[in-house]
């Protein structure tokens, strides 16, 4: 991947930000000093890994001693967002939650807001909205047209 094509996300996500006027307190980049430990958390915790992280199709590497949820299908290039909020335990709109595209951009938000922006990513190949404790993340996988929820406690 071209630096180019990384950018890409980046940009349409921050595109997203602007013209749904999405308050950039309720959603934002986490820092960059942040990054590598929020990244090394995630992919520690939910995924059976080798010592570089790649997020790359990471769902094909999901820990087998996590629980998952139903898995919720999906229409071709469509972001099924109140089936998203159902796979989350105690949903609120306002609950604070990462974000975490494929292509490694990190973000830090309230729920609904990561949602509106992620929902309007053309570009997009997969995301996780990961609790802040990482106790579970939900899956949006785009090649499977699919979304589920894996936790590692009672969820």
């Amino acid at each position: 991947m071209t630096q180019k094509e990384h950018y890409r996300i980046r940009n349409e996500i921050e595109d997203t930000v602007k013209e749904e006027n999405i308050n950039r307190r309720k959603f934002h980049e986490v820092s960059k000093f942040s990054y590598e430990n929020i990244l090394r958390k995630f992919y520690y915790t939910f995924f059976e890994h080798n010592e570089k992280i790649d997020l790359s199709y990471a769902w094909l590497r999901l820990r087998k001693s996590l629980k998952n949820s139903d898995i919720v299908r999906l229409k071709y290039d469509d972001t099924d967002i109140d089936s998203m909020k159902s796979l989350i335990p105690d949903y609120s709109d306002d609950k604070k939650c990462y974000g975490i595209v494929a292509d490694g951009w990190v973000y830090e938000g309230e729920i609904s807001e990561i949602l509106t922006a992620f929902s309007e990513i053309y570009f997009v190949t997969d995301f996780y909205i990961v609790s802040k404790k990482f106790d579970w993340v939900v899956v949006n996988c785009e090649d499977g047209e699919c979304i589920w929820r894996v936790s590692s406690e009672k969820y």
